[in-house]
């Protein structure tokens, strides 16, 4: 139980602490991206003139406006002789033929270093420069049977030379997908800025891709230690979010001779999980708002299209991929309507409500920031920021799911607070009864002896002079009793009475015990005796009093057989108390249990276990002390002193 403590308590410092790393690693690379400047430059009929750019200060953005020749895989020497064909026109496009040729002509400064990257050969290509090949990634052919794939990125150095021109040839080849030959986005730089422009989009892949792993291992660490579903959800967002990084997956995970018909088939497959995760984490935070019979047909047609996208042509990949991507729309919108009914029938938005719906907005803020502003400008680049919005959107989860797990545990926490109080209160409630129970016992116990004795008297036709006595006593006991049962009453409606303390007299005290005690002590053959040296007043409450008595009296008799039970006064050595004894002639009380017999609870003759417990508080609250004076074969002394009347 400690460890599971310990556990909880580290998790909620991990998570903090793991968001400021992957914050530090975040903002280093943010700011490693704007320590250049990114400028867009198009193309003018194949040639891009760069003599007025300033590359040192900037990175170039080259619009995607190359000469393409369509079904022809040409080199410098077919363009040098005339030998190329006419290149397509606007409304023709590469995807539509299975291999063809992009050319760029660029004019320089004359004896200058540059480097252009992005190419994303994502089938089969071979680059060159100036004549020379400096590239090649699979096998470009002008026959499927000769034509090779391969996953390639690349990044290649050019020196302009004494003309200034730099001519770039790039030559693709593509059998298996129905999109492709297409130049991916491509920049321009010095080789200087090109290595920092490189290292800051490859800090910023490797830091929210590591980020979001490390991420997985904090929620599954958690999902262990917290046994909720809601972790696992949050760890398989986390894992396709990062190998949705096609830099991350590509350059740092797969070995350098993957097949890509391999690579292909997984990149479809992360891309298609990434809504799978989402509405699992959806339906998974809110159970409540959605059936579970959608989510199970969207996941069983997610399994499906899984399968076939394993054993499909390539060809007919990305249809059935496209199709089981778009299926997860009527589910998300179905999702959504429930979530929305969930909010409007609470009426309310809580925190976490807030978190969740702060995260959406966030990813796809980052979505759209990317896909739309990316393209619409050319003069600023956007990378990134769907990754962003991804980060955050695990993380608004993250902190969502943990503030739903502290107010669940502050709710059990003061659930088993209030248990324990309420188990505390019945504690408290059976010792009032049992207090009452015993306190009531006795009058009951003295009217039935009066009546007892009263009625054998009548019985035998022979009234004596102590009957009036008798049923004098069996109404004052009566009333006590009556008194007794207000008290317990005004007690149950919270209007606990407040005891009246006042002058005592002493004799009359001791006249009511001894005709309250005499008949309960004869069953034993005990008679019971007062020896009042001192009659000084006290004091006190008289009920209260003669509660204390009595219930000494009660117990002494208890422990003696034919013997006599003494009550006697005198002044106590403390000025301005009287001190009281109950001396029986009984067995004593063992030395072992001595120590315990005020304890409420416990009784070495088999009792409740309550009567010298209510002596000690009902002294208590007269300000005195009650002890055991002497015990022993010969018998015990029960001594308690109580103030003076006018020392109090």
């Amino acid at each position: 139980m400690r460890s599971g403590h310990i556990n909880k308590k580290l998790l909620r410092w991990l998570l903090p602490v793991a968001i400021v790393v992957l914050s530090v690693f975040l903002l280093q690379a943010v700011f490693s991206q704007r320590a250049y400047r990114i400028q867009g430059i198009t193309p003018q009929d194949g040639v891009l003139d760069i003599r007025d750019a300033d590359v040192s200060s900037c990175v170039l953005h080259i619009a995607n406006e190359w000469d393409f020749y369509p079904a022809a895989l040409y080199t410098s020497e077919d363009f040098a002789s005339g030998a190329a064909a006419v290149k397509a026109g606007p409304e023709e496009s590469a995807s539509d033929y299975p291999y063809g040729t992009h050319r760029l002509r660029i004019l320089a400064q004359p004896n200058r270093y540059y480097t252009i990257c992005g190419f994303s050969l994502d089938y089969a290509s071979r680059v060159f420069v100036n004549g020379s090949e400096v590239a090649a990634f699979g096998r470009v052919a002008d026959n499927a049977e000769d034509f090779v794939p391969r996953v390639g990125y690349m990044t290649i150095p050019m020196f302009s030379g004494e003309s200034g021109e730099i001519e770039i040839i790039y030559q693709y080849g593509n059998y298996v997908h129905k999109d492709g030959g297409y130049i991916q986005p491509t920049y321009l730089s010095t080789p200087q800025n090109m290595e920092r422009f490189k290292a800051a989009n490859d800090l910023v892949s490797l830091s929210v891709s590591g980020g979001l792993l490390f991420l997985m291992l904090y929620f599954l660490l958690s999902a262990a230690v917290r046994r909720k579903a809601d972790f696992l959800c949050l760890a398989f967002c986390c894992l396709v979010m990062a190998l949705r990084d096609q830099n991350f997956f590509n350059i740092h995970l797969l070995p350098a001779d993957a097949s890509w018909y391999l690579v292909y088939r997984v990149l479809i497959l992360i891309v298609m999980l990434m809504p799978v995760s989402i509405l699992l984490l959806l339906k998974c935070m809110y159970t409540k708002a959605t059936r579970r019979w959608p989510l199970y047909a969207y996941l069983g047609m997610a399994a499906v299209a899984a399968v076939l996208i394993c054993v499909l042509p390539t060809q007919d990949v990305v249809t059935v991929s496209t199709a089981a991507y778009y299926a997860s729309v009527p589910y998300l919108l179905y999702l959504a309507f429930g979530v929305i009914r969930h909010y409007i029938r609470q009426r309310r938005l809580n925190a976490v409500d807030i978190l969740v719906l702060s995260g959406f907005l966030v990813l796809l803020a980052g979505l759209l920031y990317e896909a739309i502003l990316t393209g619409a400008s050319s003069e600023v680049t956007h990378y990134g920021a769907a990754a962003y919005g991804m980060l955050g959107f695990v993380v608004l989860n993250a902190a969502a799911i943990n503030l739903q797990i502290q107010e669940r545990e502050a709710a059990l926490i003061e659930s088993r607070s209030r248990g324990e109080m309420l188990e505390r209160m019945n504690r408290l409630n059976m010792d009032f009864l049992h207090k009452v129970a015993h306190e009531l016992k006795t009058p009951l116990t003295v009217i039935s002896g009066y009546a007892q004795l009263t009625g054998m008297q009548l019985a035998a036709r022979h009234i004596s002079d102590e009957t009036p006595g008798n049923l004098k006593t069996i109404q004052q006991e009566a009333q006590r009793l009556a008194d007794m049962v207000t008290r317990l009453m005004e007690y149950s409606y919270g209007r606990k009475s407040e005891l009246r303390f006042g002058r005592v007299i002493v004799p009359e005290l001791l006249e009511n015990v001894d005709a309250i005690a005499a008949p309960m002590c004869l069953k034993n053959g005990n008679t019971v005796r007062i020896a009042a040296d001192s009659c000084a007043d006290v004091h006190g409450n008289s009920e209260m009093l003669l509660q204390i008595f009595i219930n000494l009296v009660v117990n002494a008799n208890k422990s003696t057989q034919n013997g006599t039970i003494t009550i006697s006064t005198a002044d106590h050595e403390r000025d301005g108390f009287v001190l009281f004894r109950v001396e029986d002639t009984g067995s004593g009380i063992l030395p072992e249990d001595l120590p315990h017999i005020f304890e409420q609870g416990f009784s070495a003759s088999g009792g409740s276990g309550l009567g010298l417990a209510i002596c000690r508080e009902a002294v208590e609250a007269h300000g005195g002390e009650i002890w055991v004076e002497r015990t022993g074969p010969e018998g015990t002394v029960f001594a308690f002193a109580v103030p003076k009347e006018g020392e109090q």
